[in-house]
C-alpha cells in the first residue's frame, strides 16, 4: 500500500504533467463566479440597470466576490457568459463586445478584474453562432485555410489582447465531428503562451443525444479519455435551472440524479486537472431554500466538481454566503486527489414525498476520506435513521473511525466498532471527514 503522503506526491505529479499538457495551470477544480444562469441573456440595460450584462454588472460582482471574503475562500474567477458580444468587427473581423453595454471593450474589463486579484474568462462556442445567436468560433473539423486562420486571429484577441484566463465552450452550432473540433481549439489555445482554463461543452451534446439519452456507459456516448485530453472540464449536462427540483430538466435534484445512474463513468473522468462539470451553484437565488443551496455545494463537493457560481453577490443574504463559505466543505471539493464519489442508495422510493437516502464517499490525499448522507425526499417526506457503517464509507468491515461534521464545524468522536447512527431529516445532508482508526 503506497502511504497516504507519497500517494499526494504521486497525484500532484500526475496533476503537473496533465496541466502542462495543456498549459491551462489548472490542479484543482476551478472556483469563481459566472452570469449565465442568473442573468441569462438580458441586453437591455435602460429597463433592467442592475442585471443586464454590461461592464457594471461584472465589475461589482467582482468587488463584492472580494468584499464578502470569497476570494479569500478560493473563489478567484469573474466569467461572461454568452450575450456580451457585437457583430465582429465590419474592418478586421475581430470578435468584439458591445460598444454600449462595454464602453472600454473587454480590454478594459480584463485590466480591471485582474486588478482585483481574480481571473478573467469569456464564453463563445465551437460553431459559426453562439446558442443566443452571437458570432461563433466556426471551428472547421477538416482543414480549412479561410476558416483556420480566422480561428487562430480569435485566440491571438483572447490571448493577447483581452487576456482571459479561462473560455467556456459551447456546442450549439457545431458543424463537423467534435472529437476533431474541441482538440484543435485547445491546441491553438495550449500554443498561444498563456494559460487558459479551457471547459468545452463536448460531452453534454453527445451524453444528451437520442442514441445516448443520458447514459454515459459506452465509448461513444462519454469518450472521456479523449475529452481529458482535450479539455480542461467539460460539462455533462443540461443547463442547471434556479429549482430543486423539476422533473425532465435539470433541477438539483435531477442531477444528483443523473450523477448516481452515471456514477462509475463519471468518477473514472475526473481527476487532478480534469473535471466533470454539473453547472453552476445557486446559492442566493430565489428558487433554492438554504437547506438546498447546502445539499448543493455538498454534492458538488463530494464530485471534485468546479464551484461557480451564478447569483447576486451584492445582495446575497448571510445565511446562503456562509454556504459557500465553509471552507472545510470547500477542501473537499478542492482536495489533491480530485476524486469523485462513490454511492450506495439505500432508499429509493418512487414516491417523492417519500425518503430518498443515499451515502456518498470518497478517499482525500491526507488518507481520510469525506461522507456525504443525504435525503432528497421533497416537502413532507420522512426522515431516516441511518446506521453508518464502516464499509458505507469505503473502508474494512468493521473498521473504526473518527468523525467530523463539517457543516457543524465540530468532532462526533470515535467509533471504534466502526458503525454510527444519525438521523437525517427530508431536504438535508450531513457532511463528514472521516479518519480510520
Amino acid at each position: 500500500m503506497v502511504a497516504s503522503g507519497a500517494l499526494a506526491v504521486a497525484i500532484l505529479g500526475l496533476a503537473t504533467s496533465v496541466a502542462n499538457a495543456r498549459d491551462d495551470g489548472l490542479l484543482r477544480p476551478p472556483m469563481g463566479w459566472m452570469s449565465w444562469e442568473r442573468y441569462g441573456c438580458q441586453k437591455d440595460c435602460v429597463g433592467h440597470p442592475d442585471s443586464c450584462i454590461n461592464a457594471a454588472l461584472f465589475e461589482a460582482q467582482a468587488e463584492a466576490m472580494v468584499a464578502k471574503g470569497l476570494l479569500d475562500a478560493g473563489y478567484n474567477r469573474i466569467d461572461i457568459d454568452d450575450c456580451f458580444m457585437a457583430k465582429r468587427n465590419s474592418t478586421t473581423g475581430d470578435l468584439q463586445a458591445d460598444p454600449a453595454r462595454f464602453p472600454g471593450g473587454i480590454p478594459a474589463l480584463s485590466k480591471k478584474i485582474h486588478g482585483m486579484g481574480l481571473k478573467f474568462g469569456v464564453y463563445n462556442d465551437i460553431g459559426a453562432g453562439t446558442c443566443a445567436g452571437n458570432p461563433g468560433l466556426n471551428v472547421s473539423a477538416v482543414p480549412d485555410a479561410h476558416a483556420d486562420a480566422r480561428l487562430k486571429r480569435d485566440v491571438e484577441v483572447f490571448t493577447k489582447e483581452w487576456e482571459i484566463d479561462s473560455i467556456k465552450i459551447d456546442g450549439c452550432g457545431a458543424r463537423g465531428p467534435m472529437n476533431a473540433t474541441y482538440p484543435k481549439l485547445g491546441r491553438l489555445l495550449n500554443e498561444s503562451g498563456r494559460q487558459v482554463l479551457y471547459s468545452c461543452s463536448w460531452p453534454v451534446y453527445g451524453a444528451l443525444s437520442p442514441s445516448c439519452r443520458g447514459d454515459l456507459s459506452t465509448e461513444a456516448c462519454f469518450p472521456y479519455d479523449e475529452i481529458a485530453a482535450a479539455c480542461s472540464s467539460w460539462r455533462v449536462f443540461k443547463d442547471i435551472m434556479d429549482v430543486f427540483n423539476v422533473p425532465g430538466h435539470a433541477g438539483i435534484r435531477q442531477i444528483i440524479d443523473f450523477y448516481a445512474q452515471n456514477n462509475k463513468t463519471l468518477a473514472a473522468a475526473n481527476g487532478p486537472g480534469h473535471y466533470n462539470d454539473y453547472d453552476m451553484l445557486l446559492a442566493g437565488n430565489n428558487g433554492l431554500t438554504v437547506a438546498e443551496a447546502k445539499i448543493q455545494m455538498s454534492m458538488w463537493s463530494m464530485w471534485s466538481a468546479p464551484l461557480l457560481m451564478s447569483n447576486d453577490l451584492r445582495t446575497i443574504t448571510d445565511d446562503y454566503l456562509q454556504v459557500l463559505l465553509n471552507k472545510e466543505v470547500i477542501a473537499i471539493d478542492q482536495d489533491a486527489l480530485g476524486a469523485s464519489a462513490s454511492g450506495t442508495i439505500l432508499v429509493n422510493n418512487t414516491n417523492v414525498m417519500s425518503a430518498q437516502v443515499s451515502v456518498w464517499h470518497k478517499p482525500l490525499a491526507d488518507g481520510t476520506r469525506a461522507a456525504a448522507l443525504l435525503n432528497t425526499g421533497l416537502f413532507d417526506a420522512s426522515g431516516y435513521n441511518l446506521t453508518l457503517t464502516s464499509e458505507l464509507v469505503g473502508l474494512d468491515t468493521g473498521k473504526g473511525f473518527k468523525l467530523r461534521s463539517l457543516w457543524d464545524k465540530k468532532d462526533l468522536g470515535e467509533f471504534k466498532a466502526g458503525t454510527a447512527q444519525f438521523w437525517v431529516d427530508a431536504m438535508d445532508v450531513i457532511m463528514l471527514k472521516v479518519t480510520p482508526v
